[in-house]
């Protein structure tokens, strides 16, 4: 199983991307469902338990799984096209957290200004050399490196709303016993897949302002796995400072699967009931069946699986991705479990798709989703 790569960004194409999403946000706050919408994240927690109990949204997802649960996002039904909105917004908490924005502010030509503003000190910041150790990074990298785990944490959180606006992962941070394979530095594993989108309304005088939150919450327990060595440090600093809840591992994913079952029978460490694999790298998996049998051996009874992926560096990357998410699915079929596959891009040919993704640029952003909701005992 092959390291993970991911995009390394200059202060230029890291602030191209912040505005990218901010245009998107822009947009949504110009339409007419805005109000509805954004008053929702006063309490998101709830608003979310009141949709799920909704009769009315339980049959409109039934509805959009018909299709051999694959959920094309290039033709939305009206309530997907509610579903992505939503989910967008959710993910601008974290995109503007800690910002308060007049609501005079909410559309696509303030928001932007704004954005951009925001970014002008980190706009002339040279692409980060590959390989360079995190360590060695000046103070001026550090910022875009802050910039990344950002827009990362950006898509992460949207594909996660909108797999809990579809009514999926309903297990609570606090009872989750995470894996994450292909992490990079872990950042969006740790907070990006647990944080809690904030909005809250406020009147001064005669004008009203949004404030924007992303409340971080973290699992119960995460098992991070990555084998790129320019993260031993970065793991092993972990592994010190958060040893209850975290165990980082610098290695190829079989090794990682084949130690930490071997710490469960040991130590008593919980099964992992939530596998993540962000942007994931295909060459990690070699055969789909192969690899969820190996899973298997670490989950719990009952585990959400999600997988999501990117561009890949080239075509031929991105066709490996595709056809991995192919094999994943017929596998998962033929379990008799009902995988749910999420196409966020736009139709053609592969190079049409890879070139037209519905949110974010191609450098960050998550093509499709997978889930599945994974019984250990019919993995055959």
């Amino acid at each position: 199983m092959s390291q993970n790569e991911w995009a390394l960004f200059s202060g230029r194409q890291l602030a191209s991307a912040y505005a990218l999403e901010a245009d998107a946000f822009g947009a949504i706050a110009m339409s007419p469902g805005f109000e509805r919408y954004i008053s929702q994240f006063d309490d998101y927690y709830n608003y979310l338990k009141r949709l799920h109990n909704d009769p009315n949204h339980r049959q409109a997802v039934v509805a959009l799984l018909q299709n051999n649960g694959i959920i094309d996002a290039a033709v939305p039904t009206k309530e997907l096209a509610q579903f992505f909105c939503q989910a967008q917004i959710a993910a601008c908490s974290e995109l503007f957290n800690g910002w308060e924005i007049g609501a005079s502010q909410l559309n696509r030509e303030a928001v932007r200004t704004l954005v951009e503003k925001g970014s002008e000190g980190i706009m002339n910041v040279a692409e980060i050399p590959k390989g360079t150790s995190p360590d060695q990074y000046s103070e001026s990298q550090r910022q875009v490196l802050n910039g990344i785990n950002v827009i990362q944490n950006v898509d992460t959180v949207r594909v996660i709303q909108v797999l809990k606006l579809l009514g999926f992962l309903s297990t609570p941070a606090s009872e989750t016993y995470q894996i994450s394979l292909g992490v990079g530095n872990g950042y969006r594993d740790l907070y990006g897949i647990h944080l809690i989108p904030r909005i809250t309304k406020k009147q001064e005088g005669d004008s009203i302002k949004f404030y924007f939150e992303a409340v971080e919450s973290q699992a119960a327990h995460t098992v991070l796995v990555d084998n790129d060595p320019i993260y031993k440090d970065h793991f092993d600093g972990l592994n010190k400072r958060e040893t209850d809840r975290v165990l980082a591992l610098n290695t190829d994913a079989d090794k990682a699967l084949k130690e930490l079952e071997a710490l469960q029978q040991e130590s008593g460490l919980n099964k992992c009931n939530l596998l993540a694999c962000l942007r994931l790298d295909h060459r990690m998996i070699e055969g789909g069946g192969d690899f969820i049998r190996m899973v298997a051996k670490v989950i719990d009874l009952k585990a959400d699986l999600i997988m999501t992926i990117g561009a890949g560096n080239n075509l031929e990357e991105f066709r490996g991705r595709i056809n991995c998410f192919d094999e994943l699915s017929r596998y998962l079929s033929q379990c008799g479990l009902a995988p749910v596959r999420i196409l966020m891009h736009g139709k053609g040919s592969l190079a049409e798709q890879r070139s037209r993704p519905n949110f974010g640029q191609l450098g960050y952003t998550s093509y499709q989703i997978l889930y599945c909701k994974l019984s250990r005992d019919r993995i055959v």
